[in-house]
């Protein structure tokens, strides 16, 4: 246990070659001791990592929770596994990791600060932590940190960059600072918050900003184990949830699905640019894109994993755009979303961040269940 506060500090690599920013998200822990299914679980994570993933994503997250008691020894676990990891990966306070009412395990293994932030290409990353005040209950954003948030969001918006938030719950679940939070996330036009903290997959679009949430790997009442990708690719975000052991896995990063489309979007004119992330144990062979019943080749840009190619852009409405790939081994794997072309009406939102979630999307993880705790009334 010794070694934990050795970790290099975090750095994360750079976009990718293409120029699209990806990471996974290892949903909550809730690690207890070694040999249990959770651990099992994130040590094929790891492995699945390493194999397809190290070369063309930025960094693993982890929203909070990664200890179920906060305790140095469930630490211990987790580190276990993350020192083998080949990419660099950073984290943030959950409610789980502060039940000793301190944030001392939390800085020995995780991170020596509790709230920070880092670029990557164009995108200011903003990482905060939920519980300035370290008990359990508390989901409390201080002053302090908000104006330490608000400074790096002034700083990113005089520099040209997107900003995003990763934080353990949606603003509104928090009980000090949530309205303050919610305000800088309008105000300054942020893109995204990427959570944990549900137990569930789920994404909500208030026409301004994505809010996306990831399955517990720990305590999971839906669905089976795995972990997200989340792609910046200029102004579009994409999201999948990938079921371990299931590659390869396809996703179109370019253009948006109409779902994910927010008032920072566009909506392209006259040529449309199709653009493809695929991640296998091999390379990929070749990649195709069919749109209004035509079928076009993909090319590879680069030495990265995204393929792409421009096509006319379809008339006016919402069509399927399915981009399909086929590797060395033979292995096929395909995304398909649903593009809107031309104009697009205006969003309604509800007020509350999670109100406005997403209706089932079974392609890319969304269940629509709310299976969890904290809608739930139940004690995890």
């Amino acid at each position: 246990m010794n070694t934990l506060s050795s970790r290099l500090p975090f750095q994360p690599n750079s976009p990718d070659a293409a120029g699209v920013v990806s990471w996974v998200h290892v949903g909550d822990l809730h690690m207890t001791k070694a040999g249990e299914q959770n651990h099992l679980d994130l040590a094929k994570i790891v492995n699945e990592v390493n194999q397809a993933y190290s070369d063309s994503i930025s960094f693993v997250f982890l929203p909070g929770d990664i200890a179920d008691d906060g305790s140095r020894s469930a630490y211990a676990v987790v580190r276990g596994e993350l020192d083998r990891l080949k990419v660099p990966w950073c984290a943030i306070i959950g409610d789980h990791d502060i039940h000793e009412r301190s944030f001392a395990n939390f800085k020995e293994a995780m991170s020596e600060q509790t709230h920070y932030a880092f670029t990557v290409g164009d995108t200011r990353f903003l990482a905060m932590n939920a519980f300035d005040v370290p008990e359990p209950p508390s989901f409390t954003v201080s002053e302090e940190q908000l104006r330490w948030a608000e400074g790096e969001l002034e700083l990113a918006t005089k520099n040209a960059q997107a900003k995003v938030f990763l934080l353990h719950c949606y603003p509104s679940d928090l009980k000090v600072g949530g309205v303050e939070v919610s305000r800088l996330v309008r105000d300054y036009d942020v893109r995204l918050i990427d959570m944990g903290h549900t137990h569930y997959n789920e994404i909500a679009n208030d026409g301004r900003t994505l809010y996306s949430a990831t399955r517990s790997t720990g305590q999971i009442e839906e669905g089976p184990v795995g972990y997200s990708v989340t792609n910046l690719d200029d102004n579009v975000v994409s999201w999948r949830f990938i079921e371990l052991g299931k590659l390869p896995v396809a996703v179109i990063t370019s253009p948006s699905d109409e779902r994910l489309l927010t008032k920072s979007g566009e909506i392209p004119q006259g040529i449309l640019k199709i653009r493809a992330k695929f991640w296998s144990n091999a390379k990929a062979q070749e990649a195709t894109a069919d749109l209004c019943g035509q079928t076009y080749s993909m090319k590879r840009v680069g030495d990265s994993l995204v393929w792409e190619a421009e096509v006319p852009a379809p008339h006016e409405g919402t069509h399927p755009l399915k981009v399909s790939f086929k590797d060395e081994n033979g292995s096929v794997a395909s995304d398909e979303i649903r593009f809107a072309a031309g104009q697009h009406m205006e969003r309604k939102s509800e007020e509350r961040d999670q109100d406005n979630a997403l209706e089932a999307w079974p392609e890319h993880g969304l269940l629509g269940t709310e299976l969890g705790p904290n809608k739930n009334g139940k004690k995890w």
